[in-house]
């Protein structure tokens, strides 16, 4: 799946502490398209990010990926125009570190390690509520497009988690 238009990315396994359910409502009033890849764990979660999408009228801009090579995974952070992953539950937050290292911006919950690992150059969802969510991403992709750093903050940030680090 490579949508023609502009694109947030997601990816983890399709279950429900993931909260991809809330993603859908960040594609009102825009031409955004949602691309969720991973592995479907929960068959009837996936319904509810369906049903969700079509409660806010974007199912047909809302794809699932299935299980991703790195090579597809890669295309899809380097395209995409932002990261987005509302998880509730992540021991660490692997995907966040990658978006970062493509310059990304990342839009993240406050639950458990992500902010530990998104940093102070993240955007955060205080809550899901879906007009809040919207702001979110539309005043954090204006700094994203205006402070001139950002990017390279980003990438240093993910470059910073390594053995090295950890071991340290």
């Amino acid at each position: 799946v490579q949508p023609g238009s502009p694109f947030l990315f997601t990816i983890g396994t399709i279950v429900v502490k993931k909260n991809f359910h809330v993603l859908p409502a960040l594609l009102v009033n825009n031409n955004n398209h949602l691309v969720i890849a991973g592995i479907v764990q929960n068959e009837a979660y996936k319904k509810e990010i369906i049903a969700a999408a079509q409660k806010a009228g974007v199912l047909s801009r809302v794809h699932f990926t299935g299980p991703v090579t790195e090579a597809e995974k890669y295309w899809y952070y380097q395209h995409c125009e932002a990261f987005v992953f509302p998880s509730l539950a992540e021991g660490f937050g692997l995907p966040v570190i990658e978006a970062m290292a493509f310059g990304k911006p990342v839009f993240l919950s406050t639950q458990t390690s992500l902010p530990e690992i998104g940093g102070e150059d993240a955007f955060y969802f205080n809550d899901f509520d879906p007009e809040n969510m919207r702001e979110i991403l539309q005043r954090g992709m204006t700094v994203y497009s205006t402070d001139t750093g950002l990017v390279e903050r980003l990438k240093a940030r993910a470059y910073s988690f390594n053995w090295q680090q950890t071991v340290r």
